[in-house]
């Protein structure tokens, strides 16, 4: 299984403007995936958008015909066309080719914080039919102005990985239409743009909960590549550095894995990462 996560920076390139088809043609370049996980995707957002495209969301499904769209925005606003069902959103994108069972989108939290930037984030959640059984894959993208925002987030997601343990162990009854058994992931991936490097107390915080960093895991003597502020030193004034990650919970630790970090491309103030994970 090949999986991409990108921040995308809504297809603004460090040095050429902005152009989301261009991303698209990048992202085509780069072989086949069975799973696309972008953040930073808008619609409808004139701050963001360009007016021959202003649905970065609609042209990825045109881009990726073969595989499913899940959309999440954490917020959706009222936007300045005269279509009422044109709504200014912006977040994360995830295009599944596998066998899709379930999806759901996971609001963060975003305590109070005076004076600080914020903008309302989410959490996709796919699961799929994988040669391992029913695999979630989640693609989020946590807070930059605020440590505690970011904390917050980290442990709703941790909470989020507690209840697909809790359901595992104690199985609820089965019964008609809603009140099925559903889809329960027996393992999974989290991924995307964290905004932390391995340094850093929230880094610290997923290795102590158990969640495995694919990059130490593949390579543990290797230091890890910078996957942020390579090209553009104007965001990023440190320079390169890492705070891009794929994570697997702890029943994928024997299964191979590969990660590997495009580091030539500037269309984003981020890099693509790509996992290969054989089942």
């Amino acid at each position: 299984m090949r999986i991409l996560s990108w921040n995308v920076q809504y297809g603004k390139s460090v040095n050429s403007g902005s152009d989301f088809s261009r991303t698209l043609d990048y992202i085509k370049s780069l072989g086949n995936f069975d799973i696309i996980c972008l953040q930073e995707v808008a619609r409808h957002m004139t701050a963001y958008c360009t007016q021959e495209q202003p649905d970065q969301c609609q042209l990825a499904q045109q881009y990726f015909p073969n595989h499913i769209a899940l959309w999440g925005s954490g917020y959706s606003w009222p936007s300045a066309t005269s279509n009422p069902k044109d709504r200014q959103e912006f977040g994360n994108l995830t295009l599944v080719k596998d066998p899709l069972l379930d999806f759901k989108v996971h609001q963060l939290p975003q305590p109070a914080a005076l004076g600080k930037w914020q903008m309302p984030r989410v959490a996709i959640e796919a699961c799929i039919n994988s040669k391992m059984g029913p695999l979630s894959i989640i693609n989020t993208h946590l807070a930059y102005h605020d440590g505690n925002e970011a904390q917050l987030q980290l442990e709703h997601l941790q909470a989020i990985e507690l209840d697909r343990l809790a359901h595992l162990k104690y199985p609820k009854a089965h019964g008609p239409g809603c009140f099925q058994e559903g889809y329960l992931a027996s393992a999974r991936i989290l991924c995307g743009d964290f905004n932390f490097d391995p340094k850093s107390t929230h880094y610290q915080y997923q290795i102590n909960h158990g969640w495995i960093d694919t990059w130490k895991h593949s390579s543990p003597v290797q230091i890890q590549p910078a996957t942020c502020g390579i090209f553009d030193k104007v965001q990023w004034t440190q320079g390169g550095h890492c705070r891009d990650y794929f994570w697997l919970s702890n029943e994928l630790i024997t299964y191979p894995v590969n990660v590997s970090v495009d580091s030539t491309t500037d269309l984003s103030d981020h890099q693509p990462i790509t996992l290969e994970i054989h089942f």
